[in-house]
């Protein structure tokens, strides 16, 4: 009999399909699941990317290498090198590394270049490179004006020279340059007054005082007092001025700046002091009027005379910068 308080009744196909859902639940929670990580495709693709790429450029290279490279009518055959100093060519062409016979597709100009600037004897140079046979190389050097000493080492005098840019460079070792040249770096002024520890070839020197008294000594070379005074050494210590010490011990007090001037009135005296039969002591230039001067008589006068430097020959105009 029907009960309509009964409770509500059973959907015994709902029941079924409820049961049969947990137990598959259950089971699947069971079985471990797996995780799919997220970067392992665009990793395979990466591999393959990059075995694709390093594959290639092996193939690339070995073909270079087998027939590229070694076709006889782009073999290096001249390699003429123009230097404006005393660097030899055949040093030249070992700084460069580059020697007859090699593949001029081979060649990298910049590279090249770049290796040559190394050496701090060299200032600027210049490739020209014509196929299919054929690399000029143009050298320019630094000149040295002034010499800078170092503390001795077991007991013998050492020294570096320095260009009028403040760029430091070793002196040419004996036979690797001509005689003359090496003596006349050897009796080169001495610059004084600044600090030398640390200071080594390829070093810029850099205050305003130092590259002052560098741009004396390169302005006096121009002078025709240079042929007519040598001079000892230069010091920069004193801030403005600039003394300067003749091998004859005559000391000149300079300012930086305005050296064609003050370079005059020093000639000036100069010539006074032939007139005179005299010789200049001490003029201090640093004075715009009236600037004071000492005579000494020719007999009393210091005789701290050096071996004449020979003169080297006018630098030759710049060469433009190639890259």
């Amino acid at each position: 009999m029907f009960n309509p308080f009964s409770a509500k009744p059973r959907n015994r196909r709902r029941d079924g399909d409820f049961t049969l859902d947990v137990r598959l639940n259950a089971d699947a929670e069971s079985v471990p699941r797996r995780r799919r990580v997220w970067w392992f495709k665009p990793a395979v693709l990466l591999v393959l990317a990059a075995g694709a790429w390093f594959g290639g450029g092996a193939v690339v290279q070995q073909c270079r290498e087998r027939w590229l490279y070694h076709i006889p009518s782009l073999a290096l055959k001249n390699l003429p090198v123009a230097c404006d100093g005393v660097i030899s060519a055949s040093e030249i062409r070992r700084l460069a590394g580059v020697t007859v016979g090699r593949n001029v597709l081979t060649i990298d100009p910049y590279q090249v270049r770049q290796q040559l600037l190394r050496h701090p004897r060299i200032e600027d140079a210049r490739l020209e490179l014509e196929f299919p046979d054929t690399l000029r190389i143009t050298v320019r050097e630094r000149w040295p004006i002034a010499r800078l000493m170092l503390p001795p080492v077991g007991g013998r005098e050492t020294f570096l020279l320095v260009d009028e840019f403040g760029r430091v460079m070793a002196p040419f070792e004996p036979g690797r340059a001509p005689a003359e040249v090496v003596q006349s770096e050897a009796t080169l002024p001495l610059l004084t007054g600044i600090p030398v520890v640390g200071v080594a070839p390829g070093h810029a020197l850099t205050g305003n005082q130092t590259l002052a008294g560098l741009r004396l000594l390169a302005a006096f070379c121009e002078t025709p007092l240079a042929a007519e005074a040598d001079l000892a050494n230069v010091d920069v210590s004193a801030a403005g001025l600039l003394t300067v010490v003749t091998t004859r011990g005559a000391q000149i007090t300079m300012t930086p700046g305005n050296f064609g001037q003050q370079f005059q009135q020093w000639q000036a005296v100069h010539r006074r002091s032939a007139e005179l039969r005299r010789a200049i002591g001490s003029l201090d230039l640093s004075v715009a009027n009236h600037p004071p001067l000492k005579w000494v008589e020719l007999a009393a006068a210091p005789t701290n005379e050096v071996p004449s430097r020979p003169l080297r020959p006018k630098r030759k105009s710049p060469i433009r910068r190639h890259v």
